[in-house]
């Protein structure tokens, strides 16, 4: 697997001559403990949290014309959670998608629009940099940060509905440790230890190890478990610069899940834990990341930073599903298995960028200009046998046998891109102009051997307008723009240009009781063209054009924070109407997985220092299951409650415990289908239970 070509290498010694981005050090939201407790100061260098993805310069979320989210950690411990989607429960207009590489990389839909480009690999953010089939380690994170809707012109691609970006556990100028372990039904556990040490307090200079296990609930009889450790370090010099270096490695073995198929169009009602496939070996996903991050005051106001991760990914996947059914049949399945025994994929991802803040008269500028390099390759070879079928009312195991030979074909994917983005918000008064332009220069390969190249270069424009009304409340309106690889061939072997986004966004932000409690509203009309469509003039069903175009309106409410002393909550609510416009298969049909309505509210009360009560419920209208809108998945309200209690054991060392119960009333829903089709649709567990401790030294 390559590594940077001439232009990155050229940009990451440049950036590393002049200081290096990012943030070095992390603020200590998950490690502080108890709230009272007060905590060393912390040098936050860069901005991380939301407002960057939008802005690329630090700012209030009052002052950023787009909608943003940012979920901290210890929201999502509060809640019992553990998984990317867990945490985005708690952003309005998120909801789930279907992968198959196991609990721990998951896809998603933002603003009407999955989030993948149809390969069931998650594409998200880490520390900035694009990764794909990243796992997510709840150990390693420290917040997720959400910017909804398309995002130029900060980020090197910016999905139709949305950015997630994971933000990681970074070193502290402290000494802090804390270890944890979480049990649940159906082998469910997880064990972690996260331990930072000062090596030098004059030198800055500080170091951080987390290390995970955790084997997912096996409800539906299939393993997945996971080994990680992140080591991270550095150094500080002051206001001059920050310097973090990092490393981070995982191995997740699982067997991918394909759920239950739909007929009749439902679901079929058969056993939610019910497993139709037999994989006769686990499949295998073993990632190493290495990263740099930090940045360098040249000026008093203008700050150069600079980010660089690199990623190699081996996979092994064994997935066997249902395909069509035996004609004549009512409930019997046709079995197929598709074998990826070696599949490489390395991923280089560069950014330098110059934040800067300058006053012109009665006008204050905040600055942004950023060039970045991303390289993706991605080698994988295939191959796919027929088993014996089965009835999913009456299942028969045991007839499926490994093949002795099969014919692989390879898959290869190259993707170079370079990119230019500039922005600026000016302030004037009570008024903000914000003017951005990204400018894309692409290569792009993706097919079988053979297939042909695209170059693509793309401006996309970004401009918004801000009015605080009152110190606690701005109204703005944003056009922005963004584009996302297509990840299909042509009829001719030409791989395919990149999917275009526009979107229209207007939006009310406020902040009540001296800024404890914050609330937005956001409306906006999210377009897309350049979808992929099929190819009518052949009969191969993944030979596609560039006809197919959507839309997505929406309204989002969003509110959270401490409502007295005691009570705190985190609500969300989204009216989401996503379809396809022009399409070849689908024109008029609703984007599959999306439903009208969707809502996410929690609610914790504080009874003393010691004792906290947490009741939520997570709640989703009827969406279509499929692109051809065949099968409904029907609506559902999901009710969790947690209990935990926490204390202090002496010298600042604390204990918590929690207890967490999911579906609290056992109610039977549907998590999300696979977009393409109505064959894999994903069950929702039944109540659950687990106990969760955790002390913090």
């Amino acid at each position: 697997m390559q590594s940077l070509t001439v232009p990155g290498r050229a940009l990451v010694a440049l950036a590393a001559c002049l200081g290096a981005s990012g943030a070095a050090w992390a603020s200590p939201a998950d490690n502080a403990g108890d709230a009272a407790q007060p905590v060393s100061t912390v040098i936050v260098t860069a901005d991380r949290s939301a407002t960057g993805l939008a802005l690329g310069v630090p700012g209030r979320d009052l002052d950023t014309p787009q909608a943003i989210t940012s979920v901290d950690m210890r929201t999502v411990q509060d809640q019992g959670g553990l998984t990317l989607q867990d945490a985005l429960r708690n952003v309005p207009g998120a909801q789930a998608d279907f992968g198959f590489t196991g609990s721990h990389s998951q896809v998603f839909v933002l603003r009407g629009f999955p989030a993948d480009s149809g390969t069931g690999a998650s594409r998200i953010l880490r520390d900035g940099a694009r990764l794909s089939n990243y796992a997510f380690v709840p150990a390693f994170v420290e917040q997720v940060d959400v910017l909804r809707g398309a995002g130029a012109a900060i980020g090197t691609r910016a999905e139709p509905g949305g950015t997630v970006n994971v933000v990681t556990k970074a070193p502290e100028l402290r000494d802090f440790g804390a270890v944890g372990v979480e049990i649940g039904e159906n082998n469910a556990r997880d064990a972690y230890a996260d331990l930072n040490r000062v090596i030098s307090a004059s030198d800055e200079l500080a170091v951080r190890l987390v290390a995970d296990h955790s084997a997912a609930d096996q409800w539906r009889h299939v393993p997945d478990r996971l080994d990680g450790a992140k080591l991270s370090i550095a150094k500080g010099g002051g206001d001059t610069y920050h310097l973090r270096v990092g490393v981070e490695a995982t191995n997740q073995t699982y067997q991918p899940d394909f759920g239950v198929p739909a007929l009749n169009g439902r679901p079929a009602a058969i056993p939610l834990d019910r497993q139709l496939a037999e994989n006769w070996q686990n499949s295998l996903t073993i990632n190493r990341l290495y990263d740099l991050h930090g940045d360098v005051r040249v000026l008093p106001d203008v700050t150069l930073n600079l980010d660089y991760t690199h990623m190699d990914e081996w996979t092994r996947s064994i997935r066997q599903s249902v395909s069509t059914q035996v004609a004549g049949t009512a409930g019997t399945f046709n079995r197929v298995t598709a074998v990826e025994p070696d599949g490489r994929r390395g991923i280089d991802s560069a950014a330098l960028s110059v934040q800067a803040v300058r006053a012109t008269g009665p006008i204050t500028h905040h600055l942004y200009a950023g060039l970045e390099y991303y390289r993706e390759d991605l080698a994988l070879d295939s191959a796919a046998v027929a088993n014996p079928a089965i009835d999913i009312f009456n299942p028969v195991y045991g007839r499926v046998t490994v093949p002795g030979t099969l014919k692989f074909s390879r898959t290869t994917e190259h993707l170079e891109s370079q990119t230019l983005s500039v922005q600026d918000r000016a302030d004037i008064g009570d008024w903000s102009v914000i003017a951005g332009l990204q400018y894309l220069w692409q290569d792009f390969l993706y097919g079988t051997v053979g297939t042909l190249p695209v170059h693509e270069q793309r401006a996309s424009p970004k401009v918004g307008l801000l009015r605080r009304l009152t110190p606690d409340q701005t109204l703005y309106f944003t056009y922005s723009t963004g584009t996302a690889p297509n990840q299909s061939p042509s009829a001719t072997n030409q791989s395919l240009p990149s999917r275009h986004s526009r979107q229209y966004e207007a939006g009310w932000k406020s902040q009540w009781l001296d800024g404890r409690f914050n609330s937005g509203v956001a409306l906006y009309r999210l377009d897309q063209s350049n979808m992929l469509s099929s190819d009518l003039s052949t009969a191969y069903n993944y030979d596609k054009t560039l006809a197919g175009t959507g839309r997505a309106d929406g309204v989002e409410l969003q509110a959270s924070g401490a409502l007295t002393e005691a009570l705190s909550v985190e609500a969300a609510y989204a009216y989401t109407y996503s379809r396809f416009l022009e399409n070849a298969d689908f024109a008029g049909k609703s984007t599959p997985d999306v439903a009208r309505h969707s809502a996410s509210f929690w609610a914790h009360y504080q009874w003393d220092p010691h004792w906290r009560t947490g009741l939520g419920l997570q709640a989703q209208s009827d969406r279509w299951a499929d692109e051809a809108n065949t099968t409904v998945l029907p609506g559902y309200v999901r009710f969790d409650a947690t209990q935990a209690y926490e204390t202090a054991l002496g010298n600042g060392d604390q204990l918590r415990l929690q207890l967490n119960v999911r579906n609290l009333l056992d109610r039977r829903y549907y998590v999300a289908a696979h977009l393409h089709v109505s064959r894999y649709i994903l069950p929702g567990e039944g109540r659950n239970v687990s106990i969760a401790a955790t002390y913090r030294f």
